[in-house]
């Protein structure tokens, strides 16, 4: 009986609070109606003072739709309101606290309606923005700063600049371009269309095709990198001249001539897809031909052996790390091996200073892709004989000048 008696008691008590505080909240919004919202930048004429009579007002009090929204995100909303309106009217942060408590504490509709129907446009602003963002600033029971909103600013008046050769904090200058770190002209250490910087031998010209053929292998000199953007550094060229045979016209198939010719001439040629025919440079076919002679001399170890065992001899179409030139007599092949797969650049690179041991059988050929250019012949071929790749001064380098 006792406990039934004291419970109408609390709860009146109770009941009186609220309507206590909801009267404050009714002075508040009455004080604030009739003022004008304050300019929130100076971002010049674009924006002046807003009366809130411009706005369409909230009244609940007359019929208007009640929110139904009951959530904790809101409440801490109607705590960042009170903490302002009971200030501006003289009231301790204390107090405004204390009343904040209150209202987490009611689970009232009527509250959260007051506070959105008695708020000023620009605290209507603030809590709702500020009603995730603070929310750990009210469980530590501390008050948080307003953050600052701005409408249309005019652009560039944050951060002001200055020219002065010591300049202040929380200011920006000029700079001049040069205290960057740039590539510079000579950073693609390998050279395109090397024949331009080279003096030619003269050779009788050939009536079909060029009479010099120039292959140029850049290597690269610098550790593999599995990411492309790192595959292009210093390097160096090694270039092989193949002269026309004597016997070309007898010795060499007449597909073969012609496959030769349409390789010189650029040509395109259509080749079947899954769903459609698209065109395709002959280029395309153009393949390299690779042999180590000697791999027991070179002391591989397990992982080496058996990439060699794998790919040696094998051929491997050179697309689309190829170039091709075409001069007076003269057609150019350039092979960058720069932009190799990452194995066959990491295989390359760690056989490096084992050159000087390895004999290599090198070639190109034009890939057959029908039973009449059967069988493949041999474009041009050589044999490297222990060449040391490793640039102990015996390797030229070659001044890419004006043309002139």
């Amino acid at each position: 009986m006792g406990g039934c008696a004291s419970n109408p008691n609390r709860k009146r008590i109770h009941k009186r609070e609220n309507k206590k505080f909801r009267k404050h909240k009714g002075n508040i919004a009455k004080s604030f109606a009739e003022k004008p919202l304050k300019r929130l930048s100076n971002s010049g004429t674009r924006v002046g003072d807003y009366p809130l009579a411009d706005f369409s007002p909230l009244d609940y009090g007359k019929g208007g739709r009640k929110s139904e929204v009951s959530n904790m995100k809101f409440h801490l909303a109607q705590i960042q309101y009170h903490n302002r309106s009971q200030n501006a009217n003289g009231k301790s942060h204390e107090d405004a606290w204390f009343d904040s408590v209150s209202i987490m504490e009611s689970e009232s509709d009527d509250d959260f309606i007051s506070v959105l129907g008695g708020n000023a446009l620009g605290n209507v602003l603030n809590t709702q923005l500020l009603q995730n963002e603070n929310a750990s600033c009210f469980e530590k029971n501390e008050l948080c700063a307003p953050e600052r909103f701005l409408i249309r600013p005019r652009a560039g008046l944050e951060i002001p600049s200055t020219t002065d050769e010591k300049p202040c904090p929380g200011s920006w200058s000029t700079v001049s371009p040069s205290v960057f770190t740039l590539r510079g002209e000579n950073f693609f250490r390998h050279v395109n269309h090397i024949a331009r910087y080279l003096e030619l031998p003269s050779v009788k010209e050939h009536e079909k095709v060029p009479s010099l053929l120039i292959v140029n292998i850049q290597l690269p000199t610098y550790p593999a990198s599995m990411f492309p953007g790192e595959a292009d550094g210093e390097g160096m060229s090694l270039v092989l001249y193949f002269k026309l045979s004597e016997n070309f016209d007898k010795d060499t198939s007449p597909h073969f001539q012609e496959s030769i010719k349409r390789l010189v001439d650029d040509e395109m040629e259509k080749v079947k897809g899954f769903t459609k025919e698209s065109l395709v440079p002959f280029s395309e076919r153009l393949k390299i031909l690779a042999g180590v002679v000697n791999p027991e001399d070179l002391q591989l170890n397990s992982a080496e052996k058996k990439l060699i065992h794998a790919y040696n001899g094998k051929p491997v179409l050179s697309r689309p790390q190829h170039s091709f030139f075409k001069g007076p007599n003269y057609f150019e092949i350039d092979l960058d091996i720069h932009r190799f797969s990452y194995i066959s650049r990491k295989a390359l690179h760690s056989l490096r200073d084992r050159t000087k041991h390895v004999v290599l059988n090198v070639g190109l050929t034009i890939q057959a892709q029908k039973q009449e250019e059967l069988p493949e012949q041999v474009l041009c071929c050589l044999r490297l004989n222990k060449i040391d790749f490793v640039n102990h001064g015996q390797i030229p380098t070659i001044l890419a000048g004006d043309d002139n």
